[in-house]
């Protein structure tokens, strides 16, 4: 009995330092590693010089995989500017002008002009290599935005969604989709994602979704579906304490939630992360200090570098 205390003990002795070693390399690697942010709205406020000022500074090698809703309605001068860097998509300005003019009908309707001229827009701007996906396409926000004029939730697989999808798959591109973890909706997803099983669907803010088993079994059943974390960091909400933020954060600059690091260690190459500067008032660099300190610092060395900037490079294919 002595002895196997004795075999037990020293072999808890032995494995601390190694574990502590383990905590301090993630730490260390977190603060490091570049950054894919592939969810970064440029809007108006934020010029292509001051895009790369932040970036430069926040070591973030990839930025953009969402539109302009505020303008420039045009990002091609970030593109200029930045190069492979930028990350150009199709899609979010479009969709915005058609629910402001025809509301959430408008954004299922084929017949719509500015939906044909997108389509033929996107086929051009894919083929000559301008843009690498559709989004951020927001088709399901009837909770999750503070503005109820701008909420709405239309069906995700209809006419011109699965249209876009059809160029997408053609190109090797990808879509991000902005919905909540409705029932119908993730059915909906569902569809969208065997139907084109070579196109990445990537959930903006994983849906918003507190049921860490559904987005596991949405990840388990559906290989092209991924996760990236924007919106999900404590300084997002103008509330963090409220009950709703409550089930919406999943890190901040000193916490994460335990059982979303067990779901992201379980699928390591699902997960992205971004910091969705839809307006003025959230802090780029707040955003980035959150995704260090709180998110990837709880991960294993390995996923650290997939969720930071690997999993992006891969499936949106960027250089």
């Amino acid at each position: 009995m002595l002895i196997r205390k004795y075999i037990l003990l020293s072999i808890m002795v032995i494995s601390f330092p190694v574990c502590s070693q383990d905590i301090e390399h993630s730490k260390k690697l977190a603060q490091e590693v570049p950054i894919a942010d592939v969810h970064r709205h440029v809007q108006r406020w934020v010029s292509p010089e001051l895009l790369k000022k932040q970036m430069e500074k926040s070591n973030v090698k990839w930025s953009g995989a969402v539109g302009a809703p505020f303008g420039p309605y045009d990002t091609m001068s970030y593109l200029d500017l930045l190069k492979n860097q930028y990350i150009p998509t199709i899609g979010q300005v479009e969709l915005g002008s058609i629910f402001d003019q025809y509301g959430a009908a408008g954004l299922i309707d084929m017949n719509v002009k500015t939906y044909k001229e997108l389509l033929a827009n996107a086929e051009h701007l894919f083929a000559n290599g301008k843009v690498k996906g559709f989004g951020e396409l927001i088709l399901n926000n009837k909770i999750s935005n503070p503005n109820v004029s701008f909420r709405r939730k239309v069906k995700i697989n209809s006419a011109p969604i699965e249209a876009m999808f059809t160029i997408a798959d053609q190109h090797k591109g990808f879509v991000q989709i902005h919905s909540e973890d409705d029932p119908d909706s993730v059915d909906e997803l569902k569809s969208l994602s065997t139907k084109f099983k070579n196109t990445s669907i990537i959930l903006s803010h994983c849906m918003f979704s507190s049921d860490v088993n559904r987005i596991k079994n949405l990840l388990e059943s559906y290989s092209n579906l991924f996760c990236e974390m924007s919106a999900r960091s404590r300084s997002h909400f103008m509330n963090p304490d409220s009950e709703r933020a409550k089930l919406w954060v999943v890190y901040g600059e000193n916490f994460v939630k335990e059982e979303w690091v067990q779901l992201i260690e379980e699928f390591p190459t699902r997960f992205m992360v971004g910091t969705d500067t839809y307006n003025p008032k959230i802090d780029f660099e707040k955003n980035i200090k959150e995704i260090r300190e709180g998110l990837l610092s709880a991960l294993q060395p390995a996923t650290i570098e997939l969720v930071a900037y690997k999993n992006a490079v891969r499936v949106m294919r960027l250089e």
